[in-house]
């Protein structure tokens, strides 16, 4: 069991940049609604370091998350026909460091412990 990702929480694309995540309150864990799948893929993503970098290799930041791992949500706990994303989300971003692309550092650090799924 894995704990629940709220929109309290803080998902990151790894190089510092935070996805502005929304949540579905029709389920909130100490008020704080909780996420699934659409309230992280297709997020912006502000504040990533990656600098801009034009000449070969390329690398940009990240702007946009551009998926969410399918083991990252929950095959249990369902929020209007929608799995709830888990503790050990991952995913990706449409970032590029040195010619790669997409980034496959999306994470969350969950500050909720009251609510777990499988």
């Amino acid at each position: 069991m894995q704990a629940v990702v709220t929109l309290s929480s803080i998902v990151t694309c790894g190089h510092g940049g935070t996805v502005v995540a929304t949540g579905t309150p029709k389920l909130t864990v100490s008020g704080s609604p909780v996420l699934v799948a659409t309230g992280v893929a297709g997020k912006a993503v502000s504040h990533c370091t990656t600098p801009t970098v034009t000449t070969t290799p390329p690398s940009k930041p990240c702007l946009t998350v551009l998926t969410v791992n399918p083991s990252s949500l929950s095959t249990k706990l369902f929020v209007s026909g929608n799995p709830v994303v888990l503790a050990g989300l991952t995913g990706t971003t449409d970032g590029v460091v040195a010619g790669v692309t997409p980034q496959l550092l999306l994470s969350a650090a969950v500050t909720q412990t009251r609510l777990a799924a499988g």
